[in-house]
């Protein structure tokens, strides 16, 4: 032999919370392999450490039914034999909003502290790809070690350890679960386990020779097999080769230590393992959950609780501490996935209800709070309107009112307000007031719920403004409504503002032109229906595919106009194939409607894109195609932190099935809310609100709204050739026959991408104002306020156009302090520019602590990120 191999085994166990068992199964097992495992490192000193999958749930799992075993954990996590966090769960790094990851993070790092110790090692042994933001993501934590299975081939780097650099420049030490984390892989003899690791170190998969080899020693759920230690001893003397027992920091001591290749990329790829790119579509109805809870408690209720504190409501740590961790406890890599048998997915979607409940109820009697304290001896009926954004702007203000009168007039600051009706009906008060008799004899009169859309001015920034609604009687002036329009060319549908123009023809072919630059889209916007020959872990197109393409006739075209926001609706229709089967027999049987509606506001620069459809049919695909004319095959889309540019993988594609791989890199991509495209003049940015996933093709980027399968797993896809992934339990509820819906935007712009503060524009759109009627209609009745409020309020202002605001909340360690953070998604460095006046601004790490000063021309690096903590400078 020409090198002495040496086998560097990590004791663990792989822990996946549910999957096609359920959190209440895997907790009774727990517990059995918890105690088993505290007796083995208290008892055996062979033992060096024993790994908890990277994840602090495990413990609080166990702890919450044997809450006397705490003092031994914490016992052996301060000697480092019981190895705790970072992570909470193990977070899925693709459909994960980026400050999710970052929470799971904080929450995993807090828990593991308040134990003793933190492992400081980015730990992922299972996640279904790799952000290329994960370097960043872990030194924001003081992270500057990862370890990580999936996603990496040689066409990345031919070294299984290497120095993984972000776009901003953070670096971790970074080695490759070469073998994954089932060296162990069930009860087997010792020297079955070993014979193993023996074959593995000499087949090897990464090329070149080497001595030091990474094996994690376990499987899993799997217990740990008390004869390891004394198999190992003997081993060393018995074998061939050589086997210690021992910590990750072990094994980056011997093979870090001289110069390491550096590396820039994501890491999607199967060569070696199976990434299953098909989970960033896989039951869209939970994704779209999901991502509205994330946008609910990221996009306003943290910034609404941050308000509310600084006027003397106290921050509800404990709520949002629990709100937090069962969200995550959906966002583990099997369970956001959707990769469950129906069974398991029903309980991730009930998780998410529950979260969206407790933060739904929340910010309402916040809303309640504020515009109590804020209106307190004031005459008049007020509605509140509260802006999470950190800077001051004009808005179009959905508002829900109910009212004794079906004609009001909206005042701000005595300025009337614009209002444009769209909806109006009669309710009956009593079924939606606590106690009607407070109204007096106002209960007998007819009620009205009003839903409009209002131009409200200048929002203050992070802050709030009441309105005064004037119920006028019912020979007042009638509201400003949206109207059918017979228009003069009657083949020919348009809306437009001073910025876009919209046209339909009559076979429902969408025209798009920004007149700002004079660009020009035709036949822009296609639906197309394709087989999925897949299960919930992969697409995979059938061998017999065939596509559909939705149309219309002119009298399924409506227009409507209003002085605030005018739209189009479209009525498509296409006869789809019921199943596979009709599929590929090319029959078409089942009628399928599809309602699009385009509206544009009356100053925005983006058109909204309306998509409703209750599905009638199995193993099938809907993807919106945006037929951007787009250069070559590239896309520009946002992940975690920033923005990717990603190419057609064109090598990768070429070399699939002569090299074997796992699975077929099909360009199909995941996304946090936004994907453009570029040409010559600028482009194309589609927002999407909750849809994770889009594919490239020559000169377009296709958006999937939703596919629908039938099964966890099947063996043998066109795109995954051999076993199956999962278990072949049949998943009727992954079909989703069910009415669904879908919100997209479309921003033209101009220049390039990565300049067009498309981050920004995406934060802007997902962060709706909060609004609240003060009136009669209250679900739950709360005390007065304590406290005192004015009746319009901007906590601080912060605004850069070249940054997004990733978060504003309080911080976990001192109520008092603000953490806010900002990201730069451009490819140059950007200064900070003005800081809020009246505060105190340190940069803070991610466990929110205090690392330095800050001014005006601190500078984030290109698609970096930032945390200021502020803290307001007494006066």
């Amino acid at each position: 032999m020409s090198l002495n191999k040496k086998a560097y085994i990590v004791p663990h166990t792989h822990w996946d919370r549910e999957w096609y068992f359920s959190t209440e199964e895997s907790q009774v097992l727990l517990v059995f392999t918890m105690q088993q495992m505290l007796e083995q490192l208290e008892q055996d000193e062979g033992l060096p450490c024993f790994v908890l999958d990277g994840q602090s749930v495990m413990l609080e799992d166990y702890l919450s039914v044997v809450p006397e075993d705490t003092e031994r954990v914490a016992a052996l996590v301060k000697r480092g034999k019981l190895l705790v966090g970072p992570w909470y769960t193990q977070t899925d790094q693709c459909v994960v909003h980026g400050e999710s990851q970052l929470r799971n993070l904080l929450w995993g790092c807090r828990d593991a502290e308040r134990f003793g110790a933190i492992m400081k090692i980015g730990y992922v042994p299972d996640s279904f790809g790799q952000s290329e933001q994960l370097p960043q993501l872990l030194q924001h934590f003081d992270i500057d070690k990862c370890v990580f299975w999936r996603g990496i081939w040689e066409g990345i780097t031919q070294n299984t350890e290497f120095t993984w650099r972000a776009p901003n420049g953070s670096e971790v030490t970074t080695a490759i679960l070469e073998f994954g984390y089932s060296a162990f892989q069930g009860m087997k003899s010792m020297d079955c386990h070993l014979d193993g690791i023996d074959q593995k170190m000499t087949d090897r998969f990464w090329p070149g020779e080497r001595e030091h080899f990474l094996f994690m020693g376990g499987h899993d759920q799997k217990p740990w097999q008390c004869e390891t230690v004394a198999a190992i001893q003997y081993a060393n003397h018995d074998r061939e080769y050589s086997y210690q027992l021992c910590g990750f920091d072990d094994y980056f001591a011997a093979t870090t230590q001289g110069t390491l290749p550096v590396v820039e990329s994501e890491m999607l790829y199967g060569k070696y393992s199976r990434i299953h790119r098909g989970i960033y579509s896989t039951r869209y109805d939970i994704k779209k959950l999901n991502s509205d809870v994330e946008n609910l408690m990221v996009n306003q209720l943290e910034p609404l609780l941050t308000v509310a504190n600084t006027l003397g409501l106290k921050y509800p740590y404990g709520l949002m501490e629990k709100n937090w961790k069962q969200l995550m406890q959906s966002h583990a890599h099997d369970s956001i996935g959707g990769c469950n048998t129906d069974s398991v997915n029903q309980q991730v979607q009930a998780r998410i209800k529950a979260v969206r409940e407790n933060a739904d109820r929340l910010t309402d009697i916040t809303l309640k709070q504020l515009a109590d304290a804020s209106t307190k001896g004031l005459d008049g009926e007020y509605v509140l309107i509260f802006n999470p954004l950190p800077y001051s702007h004009d808005a179009m203000v959905a508002l829900e009112l109910v009212l004794p009168t079906r004609h009001f007039a909206i005042h701000d600051e005595g300025r009337p307000v614009a209002v444009q009706s769209q909806d109006c009906q009669l309710v009956d008060i009593n079924s939606i007031v606590q106690d009607p008799t407070t109204l007096g004899d106002e209960r007998f009169r007819s009620w009205y719920r009003h839903r409009v859309i209002a131009a409200v001015q200048a929002l203050p920034a992070c802050g709030y403004r009441n309105l005064m609604i004037e119920r006028l009687e019912d020979d007042g002036l009638d509201l400003h409504t949206q109207s059918d329009v017979a228009d003069e060319q009657p083949q020919l549908k348009t809306i437009e503002n001073d910025y876009l123009a919209v046209t339909v023809d009559s076979a429902g072919k969408v025209t798009l032109t920004n007149k700002q630059s004079g660009e020009h889209w035709h036949d822009v916007l296609s639906l197309i229906d394709g087989g999925d020959d897949g299960d919930n872990y992969d697409f995979s197109q059938p061998y017999n595919d065939h596509l559909v393409s939705f149309a219309t006739k002119a009298s399924d075209i409506q227009l409507s106009q209003g002085p605030l926001r005018s739209e189009i609706c479209i009525t498509y229709q296409a006869n789809l194939p019921l199943n596979l089967q009709e599929r590929a027999d090319k029959l078409c049987t089942t009628t399928q409607t599809v309602v699009m509606v385009l509206s544009l506001d009356q100053a925005s620069d983006q058109i909204e894109v309306n998509i409703q459809l209750d599905n009638q049919v199995d193993d099938h695909r809907l993807q919106l195609v945006v037929n951007g004319e787009f250069l070559g095959q590239e896309s520009i889309a946002d992940q975690p932190i920033g923005l990717i540019r990603r190419g057609n993988d064109e090598h990768a594609l070429s070399v699939w099935q002569e090299q074997a791989w796992t699975s077929c890199p099909v360009p199909i991509y995941p996304m946090q809310s936004m994907v453009a495209g570029e040409t010559a003049q600028g482009g194309i940015a589609i927002l999407t609100d909750g849809i994770r996933e889009y594919q490239q093709y020559p000169n377009a980027i296709a958006i999937t709204l939703f596919r629908a399968m039938g099964y966890v797993g099947k063996p043998e896809l066109k795109y995954r050739p051999g076993r199956l992934s999962g278990l072949p339990d049949a998943s009727p509820d992954s079909q989703l026959k069910q009415p669904l819906s879908f919100r997209l935007a479309l921003a033209p712009y101009q220049g390039k991408a990565m300049d067009a503060g498309l981050c920004h524009r995406v934060k802007h759109w997902l962060t709706d104002p909060l609004t609240i009627h003060n009136g009669v209609v209250q679900r739950f009745m709360i005390a007065a306020p304590a406290f005192e409020a004015p009746q319009s309020l901007s906590l601080f202002s912060l605004f850069n156009a070249e940054l997004a605001v990733s978060c504003i909340k309080t911080c976990e360690d001192d109520r008092q302090a603000l953490i806010v953070r900002l990201i730069n998604s451009s490819n140059q460095p950007v200064a900070l520019g003005d800081l809020p006046q009246g505060w105190h601004v340190d940069v803070a790490n991610g466990m929110e602590q205090p690392v330095g000063e800050v001014s005006a021309t601190t500078t984030i690096p290109p698609q970096g990120l930032i945390a200021l903590r502020l803290r307001q400078i007494k006066q």
